[in-house]
């Protein structure tokens, strides 16, 4: 029986109507995306976030001037959105939040030239292609519709607790461990603004918990137990950027074992894993639950350093400086990328340094040395001049104990490496190709050489005491978690781009703990320093050998005290 013409006429219009167009395409896009490890399908998010997209693609028609050209034009600020979650999401594996498009020049200054000029590429000119489409007489004519989008984001800002039992009643149940799949459930750009009504929520919050009693005799207790130990213990704490274990790909096959020979015989055998807050970026993330002992949660800035004032708070270095150590943060790039300056002032550091080419004026003991064709100070370079700084610091202040705190950047993306000063000795065997793997890979070899060199040093030098050498986070390499799943790192275990190398070498001997967190580093501080007092004293300690699982829910109350303090 045939179409009557009314209605084929109408099916016609259905299917060529560019809103039905517009949808059709988000969905694929997002179904196929996901397919390579791109955030989930946009099809099940229909209660807020497609109503939204389509309200925001008929606000930009009424916006721009009508030509064929305009279902195309519309489209393209949405389009723009979606594709930087979706990079966010390939290139460091969360969810982008509005706290952290502050954070993206920062992360800017430190890319390639060819992926600025990419980015003003598919970024810059789609919406300057946009902004010249728009049709001024018409925009003023459409303000009013405006207002509903407005009073969302007014919503967000202003009632942000009303939002959010809004959202709850209303959407999906999210998933509170992952704010990726929590995404699928409710699209991105509902996710985004539920959590920054959260981070608002909680910042007005905080303020009852800047003196909370628990915490603060918590802190007192620490303190005074440290303070009685008759001889005090150096520690020699150090956060390697994006340092991983080639042998840890099993599906990668190389030409010769990646890690240096010093380095296996020193440390070969006896790594543990600790899992990072954060995956191919963030180092302050990671840096924050190691110096606090508490999960990244990110409730009140994307990055917890940024909102860091100097004010004091209650994290591992000023509890070691209340006991009396001399506490000595190294950072190995530029003063106050995230905010490192304050940071690390109010996390306790009494004395902070960088490379002296980045702080003209400012005392330091160490330069970046020759950077040619690496851009990032090496860490031999780092690590020697640092050993020559404790031995003086050793010999010049002999009643004092000492906090050696260092962050490395030479491991940074991508992996430019001086051929002539160190060439390659690695080749990536196999049918895929990832350069950056293989030139990552040959970093090791000579950054595994050169703190096998350090911890002879330190041992040499300090033998009573504890060094703990940490992966802030994975590398990225050229395709994201991609690049770990096809080469079957750590067999794919779950949360596997998570999972870093951490050594432990207390008293001149390496130890290995079961897997950890990050924010559960402090507590080997502390009780390595107390002599083990502090896991007698009843506290939540880390044993060597076991396996246990946290929730780092239990840790919120003792996060928003640090940062209620920390904003101060």
């Amino acid at each position: 029986m045939p179409i009557p013409v009314s209605l084929s006429g109408k099916l016609k219009r259905f299917l060529t109507d560019r809103y039905f167009i517009f949808l059709l395409g988000m969905l694929a896009w997002t179904e196929i995306l996901q397919l390579f490890g791109g955030l989930p399908s946009l099809r099940p998010a229909w209660r807020l976030e497609i109503p939204l997209l389509c309200y925001l693609y008929w606000l930009n028609n009424r916006f721009t001037k009508p030509n064929r050209f305009q279902p195309l034009t519309a489209a393209i600020p949405i389009l723009v959105l979606y594709g930087i979650f979706d990079f966010y999401h390939l290139r460091f594996g969360r969810l982008l939040r509005i706290t952290e498009i502050t954070e993206l020049p920062e992360m800017f200054q430190i890319v390639s030239l060819q992926f600025k000029l990419l980015t003003v590429v598919l970024l810059g000119l789609p919406l300057l292609l946009f902004g010249m489409s728009l049709c001024w007489r018409r925009l003023l004519r459409t303000l009013p519709w405006v207002l509903p989008v407005a009073a969302l984001a007014g919503a967000v800002t202003v009632f942000p607790d009303q939002f959010i039992a809004t959202f709850d009643r209303t959407q999906k149940p999210l998933i509170s461990f992952s704010d990726t799949l929590s995404a699928g459930r409710s699209g991105r750009v509902a996710m985004m603004l539920y959590n920054e009504a959260k981070r608002r929520s909680s910042r007005e919050k905080t303020v009852s918990y800047r003196n909370n009693a628990t915490s603060l005799e918590k802190f007192t207790h620490i303190t005074e137990m440290i303070n009685k130990q008759r001889s005090k213990r150096n520690v020699h704490l150090v956060v390697l950027e994006s340092f991983f274990d080639p042998s840890l790909l099993k599906g990668a096959r190389f030409s010769k074992n990646p890690t240096h020979p010093d380095f296996t015989a020193l440390l070969g055998g006896k790594g543990s894993l600790s899992i990072s807050p954060v995956f191919g970026g963030g180092t302050a993330q990671a840096e924050f639950e190691i110096l606090c002992g508490v999960p990244a949660l990110r409730e009140l800035s994307g990055v917890e350093f940024n909102v860091f004032t100097g004010s004091k708070t209650l994290c591992l270095p000023n509890v070691l400086a209340e006991g009396g150590y001399q506490t000595l943060a190294t950072n190995s790039y530029i003063p106050d990328f995230f905010n490192s300056t304050n940071a690390y002032a109010g996390l306790g550091f009494a004395d902070i340094y960088y490379p002296r080419e980045y702080v003209s004026g400012r005392e330091s003991y160490f330069g970046t040395g020759d950077v040619t064709d690496e851009t990032y100070i090496f860490d031999g370079v780092l690590l020697s001049q640092n050993l020559e700084f404790i031995e003086r610091q050793l010999k010049e202040n002999r009643d004092r104990p000492i906090f050696n705190y260092l962050i490395t950047m030479y491991g940074h993306q991508p992996h430019n490496i001086n051929a002539e000063k160190r060439p390659q000795v690695v080749t990536l065997q196999g049918d895929f190709r990832d350069d950056q793997l293989e030139r990552a890979a040959n970093q090791h070899y000579y950054r595994s050489q050169a703190i096998a060199a350090f911890v002879k040093g330190l041992t040499r030098i300090d033998p009573k005491s504890l060094i703990i050498l940490v992966s802030d986070h994975l590398p990225p390499l050229t395709y994201g978690p991609n690049t770990y799943r096809n080469f079957n790192y750590l067999g794919g275990v779950d949360n596997d781009i998570h999972l870093n190398r951490i050594f432990f070498i207390e008293n001149g001997k390496a130890v290995q703990y079961r897997t950890i967190h990050h924010y559960e580093l402090p507590r080997v501080v502390l009780n390595y320093v107390t002599r083990g007092q502090y896991c007698r004293d009843g506290e939540n300690c880390v044993e060597t050998d076991s396996s246990s699982e946290e929730n780092s829910t239990a840790y919120r109350e003792e996060y928003l005290t640090i940062m209620a303090r920390a904003m101060l």
